[in-house]
């Protein structure tokens, strides 16, 4: 059933929410020149303009706290109906909490109402930055992490498929590329022994003429001399096609026994040559023609070797189950085109990560629904990279046809621009995931924040009400101060439930170490902390730990601000290694983050030592204490181990 607007409670405070929120920045930015000015005037400004900016001043404080209460009202009337805005409501509020807005203005009454217009200026500059950032965290889209999470999945299956694409190709070229090698030292081996057979006739022919004495011996010597060498150059070429390509370590291009041999008798030829040289040159006919004799058969038995040695070359080539096998490349080629175009893509965020928004104006969690906006994917568009796949698989099928026809050639040239094809569009699709996990780390970083500082504000309130009721002391409780103890209860668990959800985060985001565990402290701590108040014990070790509560949450804030200044600067390790997301964390930081847990345990220890020496607590209070603060320091020398071996992987 719909509900209309004037009786959906959510849907009139919305726009007043907005609307006073607005008003604030407006208002402020004009407070803000107004004491510029009056700054300016120096002497002439009078005691009566610091008091009128006073004032307004006072209504913009009034302002925010009209408008805390706002938010806070809406958010319960649409938890039910929007949980997502009814959370983004109270993460603004935790922010303008946080950020203790009401007290900074409250301050800069102050320094108006003193005249310290120089100090008010820069305060009111900062406050507006602060209010700005917390308008547009309530005005624009949720943060996007799960669907940001799904197209980086989707994205990565891809790319885990075209790198197994890849690899296929390359491993195809590479046979193609030494089929080509074999069948050059096929063709040259078959050259060889056609040049053999011409060298034959010729070493024939001179023998002949030196039985029948046609020429002179000197002549005769000389003919033979120049067969030698073409025979000795011919047995160059034949062991340079015996030794194929550089770096080509494939079984064809070792030397076979029959190119062997062929090169054995190439070198008894060349020497029976020269013997029958020196024959001729000492006027022997009869020895010199036995020697050109023998050296014919050893040319007819080399071309014999030669010719098979290129007839077994051919038969191992096997072309087409390589163009077989090409083929079922360009098939799962086409068939990652085909998904990589139908794509969902889903909401990405494009270019308007965190990044663009400005340094200002982005404390608790302002980024968190920044992104998202802008450059969103339709269902349907194309994934990064698509292109150059869908490109490579004709040039893939013409490799496999080529290898058909026994051109691996051809076909290699084929499989060399299919596959700068298939890696260009590796590149687009890594470019592309790793602005996503940039992204993606952005988001995480300004929810946590958000999260983490909405924590902070709540835990103050909890250390505040709690630290004004053991001053006051449990005799002096009215039933008001007993209802607020019990409300405290109830804001001590919400900082331990709210800590639990952000643990959760951050094992499902899995790259962090020492945090996990911290934010596991707050969580029980917080809830321990609940338990206590709702027993009204409001002692030393109650107080002790909902500081360290605090500390632990101002630790965690500081890191992740950190970091994001990091990211807006261009740093921050965004870059991928291996294709895995960057660690949401540097190390450095968490070892910053540990080295405090250190220091806090340390400082309990030295208050516990306190304790005990004045009495402040029982016996039985102060062991309790001890055990869990030696369960704490397990703690610590764990995470100290843990970040050791993270370190050492990371090498």
């Amino acid at each position: 059933m719909k509900v209309s607007c004037e009786h959906n409670p959510a849907r009139r405070l919305r726009p007043a929410a907005w609307a006073f929120l607005a008003a604030g920045v407006f208002c402020y930015a004009g407070s803000a020149l107004a004491a510029e000015d009056a700054g300016k005037a120096g002497a002439e400004a009078s005691r009566s303009t610091g008091a009128g900016l006073a004032d307004r001043e006072s209504i913009v404080r009034d302002r925010v706290a009209r408008l805390e209460d706002r938010m806070f009202q809406l958010s319960q009337a649409l938890r039910k109906s929007d949980p997502q805005k009814a959370q983004r409501l109270l993460d603004g509020l935790g922010a303008l909490r946080g950020e203790q807005i009401r007290e900074r203005v409250g301050k800069i009454v102050e320094r108006l109402r003193g005249e310290e217009f120089a100090d008010a200026v820069d305060q009111q500059r900062a406050v507006v930055a602060d209010l700005q950032g917390l308008l547009k965290l309530l005005l624009e889209d949720p943060n996007n992490l799960k669907q940001r999470k799904e197209e980086l999945s989707r994205l990565e299956a891809f790319g885990k498929t075209l790198d197994r694409v890849i690899r296929e190709q390359e491993k195809e070229l590479s046979n193609a590329r030494a089929a080509q090698n074999a069948a050059q030292r096929a063709a040259a081996l078959e050259a060889a022994a056609k040049k053999l057979e011409d060298l034959i006739r010729r070493q024939a022919d001179a023998a002949e003429q030196t039985g029948r004495g046609a020429a002179p011996k000197s002549q005769m010597a000389r003919r033979q001399a120049a067969i030698r060498g073409r025979t000795e150059g011919l047995s160059r070429d034949v062991k340079s096609a015996c030794q194929g390509a550089p770096g080509d370590e494939s079984q064809e291009s070792k030397p076979s026994d029959d190119a062997d041999a062929a090169q054995k008798n190439l070198d008894n030829a060349t020497k029976k040559m020269r013997s029958a040289e020196k024959q001729l040159e000492k006027g022997h006919s009869g020895g010199a023609k036995s020697a050109q004799q023998g050296a014919a058969a050893d040319m007819e038995q080399a071309k014999k070797h030669l010719v098979e040695a290129a007839r077994k070359i051919r038969q191992k080539l096997e072309l087409k189950k390589q163009a077989e096998a090409q083929r079922k490349t360009a098939e799962k080629t086409n068939a990652l085109g085909r998904k990589m175009k139908g794509a969902k893509a889903g909401k990405s965020g494009g270019g308007s990560s965190g990044s663009s928004g400005g340094k200002k104006g982005q404390k608790g969690g302002k980024k968190g629904g920044q992104t998202g906006s802008q450059g969103q994917q339709n269902a349907g568009e194309p994934a990064p990279g698509q292109e150059g796949v869908e490109q490579a698989v004709p040039l893939q099928r013409d490799a496999a046809e080529k290898l058909e026809k026994k051109d691996s050639a051809k076909a290699a040239k084929k499989q060399s621009k299919a596959l700068k094809k298939l890696k260009s569009a590796k590149e687009a699709l890594a470019d592309r995931l790793e602005q996503l996990r940039r992204e993606q780390q952005e988001e995480l970083l300004a929810a946590l924040e958000s999260r983490f500082r909405a924590m902070l504000s709540r835990q103050l309130e909890c250390n505040k009400g709690t630290n004004r009721l053991a001053d006051l002391g449990p005799a002096h409780w009215k039933r008001s101060d007993q209802l607020e103890l019990a409300e405290l209860s109830q804001r001590q668990r919400w900082v331990g439930d709210q800590a639990d959800e952000a643990l959760y985060l951050l094992v499902e985001e899995g790259t962090t170490v020492v945090l996990p565990k911290l934010v596991t402290q707050v969580r029980d701590d917080g809830r321990a902390a609940a338990e206590r108040l709702a027993a009204a014990a409001v002692g030393p070790t109650l107080r002790m730990m909902q500081t360290d509560i605090e500390q632990v949450l101002r630790d965690i804030i500081g890191a992740i601000k950190k970091k994001q200044e990091a990211l807006e600067n261009g740093g921050g390790g965004s870059g991928s290694s291996g294709g895995k997301s960057p660690p949401l964390l540097p190390g450095s930081a968490e070892l910053k983050l540990l080295r405090a847990c250190q220091v806090r345990v340390n400082k309990v220890t030295e208050q516990l030592a306190d304790e005990r020496s004045t009495g402040g607590e029982t016996a039985e209070e102060i062991n309790a204490q001890l055990k869990q603060l030696a369960k704490r320091q397990a703690d610590v020398a764990a995470m100290a181990k843990d970040m050791h071996e993270a370190m050492k992987r990371a090498q």
